[in-house]
């Protein structure tokens, strides 16, 4: 097959997300595949600890040491013997000057990923890549995007030579973080259920008063933490009633014994903030700027959806 360049003009594209779910799927179908991060910058060394979180070790032939761009070519076909593809994700550190050498120093084909939104400012970048380019996946396609991409944004793509591989939309789980993941960056503390960190929460919602039972407006979202004061059993108990990942108790307040017993027998966290309601729903409103491709729920859900949404068969064949 060859060497796959999966690049961006940005961070947070989904390079990670797209070059680890085709390396997984093309596994799956008994290709002998690998992906690699050859070149990255301080800020992109994260990249190696997500591929292995996500991907067995067989797939993955990233380093934690970044090589340097002037032994890139020799590196990377030293990488690429001894199996059919390569898959690299390219470094956001280097210009579309470096990306244009490195690729046809090691004669690869490109696919660009970009989020949906600004992807036409994106069009000088992407056909810089000449015959190299193979085409492009646009990622983040928001619900209500779908007639302005097909009439609008897809057709510009194309008159300028650039063949639309699919458009991924934007997905709950890929943009969530784990329990563990939430109560880090609200500089909580585990009460109960630290165990269960490694959940992924999809949505969060606040307890309060109401006219409607409490079951029924929490069974309204699945995956999520409940963010309510820690004096509230009445709250706490509704909410173990419906489909929860965590309780993020705020006022730094325990709960009563019986709740935390509840919690247990639910499988569901209980984090601790000191910060109140209204403050610690501020910070959840930032949290998804830490998300990360980083866990095989997320894994398993980009695979569906490249599936569903990119004609995986016919890049095997271009390859």
């Amino acid at each position: 097959m060859g060497i796959l360049y999966v690049v961006s003009d940005n961070a947070g594209a989904g390079k990670t997300a797209l070059c680890a779910s085709l390396v997984s799927t093309l596994s799956d179908a008994r290709y002998n595949v690998k992906v690699s991060k050859p070149i990255f910058s301080d800020d992109e060394s994260s990249d190696h600890n997500n591929y292995s979180a996500v991907l067995d070790s067989s797939l993955n032939n990233s380093s934690n040491e970044s090589i340097n761009l002037n032994d890139a070519s020799e590196k990377i076909k030293t990488l690429k013997s001894g199996v059919d593809t390569l898959l690299l994700e390219a470094s956001n550190s280097l210009s579309v000057a470096q990306h244009v050498e490195l690729v046809k120093s090691v004669d690869a084909k490109v696919i660009y990923v970009g989020k949906y939104n600004g992807v036409l400012d994106s069009i000088p970048f992407i056909t810089a890549f000449g015959e190299n380019l193979m085409g492009a996946v646009l990622n983040f396609l928001t619900m209500y995007k779908g007639t302005e991409a097909s009439e609008v944004v897809i057709p510009r793509l194309e008159e300028s030579g650039i063949t639309v591989l699919g458009s991924i939309p934007e997905d709950r789980t890929l943009l969530s973080l784990t329990v563990k993941q939430i109560c880090k960056n609200l500089e909580g503390t585990f009460f109960a259920g630290e165990e269960y960190g490694e959940d992924l929460v999809e949505g969060y919602m606040v307890g309060g008063f109401g006219m409607d039972p409490g079951e029924y407006i929490f069974s309204k979202q699945d995956k999520k933490a409940v963010v309510v004061r820690g004096d509230r059993p009445d709250v706490q108990m509704s909410a173990l009633g419906t489909n929860m990942e965590c309780f993020i108790m705020t006022g730094g307040l325990e709960p009563i014994e019986y709740v935390k017993y509840e919690a247990d027998e639910e499988e569901v966290s209980i984090i601790i903030v000191n910060s109140d309601t209204l403050d610690t729903m501020d910070k959840i409103g930032s949290l998804q700027e830490h998300a990360e491709f980083d866990h095989k729920e997320k894994l398993s859900k980009f695979k569906a959806l490249i599936s569903l949404n990119i004609d995986v068969e016919g890049l095997k064949a271009a390859l």
